[in-house]
Formats: C-alpha cells, structure tokens, sequence
C-alpha cells in the first residue's frame, strides 16, 4: 500500500471520528479505504452496465438504421 495525503473538510473527519469510535471501523484510514473502494465499485460498474447496454441495444440498432431513416424520421 502506498501512503497519500488527502486534505477533507473537518465534518468529514468528524463523521470519521464517530464511525471509528462506535467500531464502524478500526481506524479512520480503514474507513477511507471502505469509501473509496466502495465508490470505485460502484463508478466501475455502472460504466460496465452502461456499455454493455449500449452493446446490446444501440450498436445493433445503429448499424441496422440507414441515413435515409433517420431523415426520414427528422422530418
């Protein structure tokens, strides 16, 4: 694990601080790699979600719509 300085506003750390005390976690550096990693698997698999849909759904139908219906459709 590498060691990295991170600047928070004082109510985080508040809100830290009560989490390590009511043994949420053991200390405040484990809270923040809970959050992190927590924050990191949701961005990663919405994004994954996302693609895949547009995989499944959009792409097909992009390369199955030709220009003239999409003109068509404009108008």
């Amino acid at each position: 694990m590498r060691l990295i300085s991170v600047n928070l506003p004082e109510s985080y750390l508040e809100v830290l601080e009560i989490l390590v005390a009511d043994g949420k976690f053991p200390n405040r550096s484990e809270a923040i790699r809970v959050g992190i990693r927590d924050l990191i698997k949701t961005e990663y698999l919405i994004e994954e979600k996302i693609q895949r849909n547009y995989n499944k759904y959009i792409e097909p139908e992009i390369k199955n719509t030709s220009v003239d219906n999409l003109v068509a459709e404009e108008n």
